[in-house]
């Protein structure tokens, strides 16, 4: 029996190393409380993605900031882990597309990067008994106010555009 679906109790933003003038921050004001309350707004990023292509010299495709999202108080863990589930909700405009979908420990990635090219308004990763290449979590480490799932977005690879991206909400179950 998995868990319910939980939402975050601490999100966090952060930019690459060297790249935080190139990458395009999420919008703050309220502190994420709009991914903890699910109360209809979304986060946004606080300027437009884009992609310019201008063969053969130029290809542009621009990233967001890391969005951390950790905290989430998972009631009735099973006694034994054999699904990690995230299901991430967002508005890509037609044109943004996952960089990085990535569990987190202790402040650091941890396991395989499930992103995909997928621009769906409602994405599920790790579905099917999959651990996210992970090896040896402990019920501990779920339990932890520090594990949770790393999340990037980027301009599609093959359609230039310039648009924002809008992330409602980050849920995580356990299986």
């Amino acid at each position: 029996m998995p868990t319910s679906w939980t939402l975050p109790s601490i999100i966090t933003q952060y930019a690459e190393k060297g790249a935080a003038s190139s990458h395009i921050p999420w919008n703050d004001v309220d502190n994420f409380s709009s991914l903890k309350n699910l109360d209809g707004r979304s986060v946004q990023t606080t300027a437009s993605l884009q992609h310019i292509s201008r063969s053969p010299k130029l290809d542009i495709r621009m990233k967001t900031y890391y969005i951390q999202t950790t905290g989430y108080n998972f009631v009735n863990l099973p006694e034994v882990l054999t699904d990690i589930e995230v299901r991430l909700t967002s508005n890509r405009m037609g044109r943004i597309m996952d960089d990085t979908v990535q569990l987190c420990l202790a402040n650091k990635l941890i396991g395989g990067n499930q992103a995909t090219t997928a621009i769906s308004p409602i994405k599920l990763y790790g579905l099917g008994s999959n651990l996210w290449k992970t090896k040896k979590l402990t019920l501990a480490d779920l339990s932890s106010e520090t594990f949770g799932v790393v999340i990037r977005l980027q301009s599609h690879t093959d359609w230039p555009h310039k648009d924002p991206a809008f992330i409602d909400t980050v849920e995580m179950r356990i299986w």
